[in-house]
């Protein structure tokens, strides 16, 4: 068997990586190589990877006290997923066993990062997550800030299983706010003052890469009405 391990900071409680490893139509479209899921099956499309362009798996999900493992069989043999939480410590190791064994190293080890980047990041927000109440596709957020705005569209983008989706808002002072996300990116971001000047902001940013600086100097922090709609 071939394994790679990595570890990241998470200053969260066990809990809060349950909520996010409990439901893998949600996080799984954020792994590393990930093609597709539809009930337990899943495909990857790995380049270099020995069962790489579109390979198939039955996925099972277990859980113990303070770990989480993802198991992926296919006729060519299992890929291991392991989520353990030492302390503040989260981590994720990689198993392949089946052929190609010898070749697995770099590819997991990649595998095995960006897996534990884009749980800290959901992690991440779903505790700082500005959203106060939300029911369907609408909600009400209260006092978005550059730092918590990067949190609001992880959140709906896991929600939403990592589909494309327009996040509009409404302040009581007449403020708007629209956010587009397509293909996994923030790729425009408007927001219109009560006296109708618009900022603009065209990027091509992934939505696990988002951070404050996108939303830096513009007038969020107020209580938005929201609705999401799917595109």
């Amino acid at each position: 068997m071939k394994t790679k391990s990595w570890e990241i900071e998470l200053p969260y409680p066990w809990e809060s990586l349950q909520v996010v490893l409990s439901e893998p139509e949600k996080t799984l479209p954020f792994f590393p190589y990930f093609e597709s899921i539809s009930g337990t099956k899943v495909r990857f499309k790995v380049p270099r990877f020995i069962f790489n362009f579109g390979y198939e798996f039955d996925l099972a999900v277990g859980f113990q006290e303070g770990r989480a493992v993802y198991t992926f069989t296919g006729d060519k043999g299992i890929l291991t997923i392991t989520f353990e939480m030492e302390g503040k410590r989260l981590r994720v190791t990689a198993s392949w066993a089946g052929f190609g064994e010898a070749f697995m190293g770099k590819p997991l080890e990649n595998f095995a990062r960006g897996i534990a980047e884009a749980i800290r990041d959901f992690c991440s927000a779903q505790a700082s997550c500005p959203v106060a109440k939300i029911s369907g596709n609408e909600g009400v957020v209260e006092h978005i800030t550059p730092e918590t705005a990067p949190a609001l569209i992880k959140r709906v983008s896991w929600e939403l299983e990592g589909r494309d989706f327009l996040l509009e808002g409404k302040a009581e002072d007449g403020t708007r706010l629209s956010a587009e996300v397509r293909g996994g990116k923030l790729v425009r971001l408007v927001v219109e003052d009560p006296s109708g000047r618009r900022s603009v902001i065209e990027s091509d940013v992934p939505v696990l890469e988002l951070d404050g600086e996108v939303f830096r100097g513009l007038p969020l922090e107020k209580r938005f009405e929201i609705k999401v709609r799917e595109l």
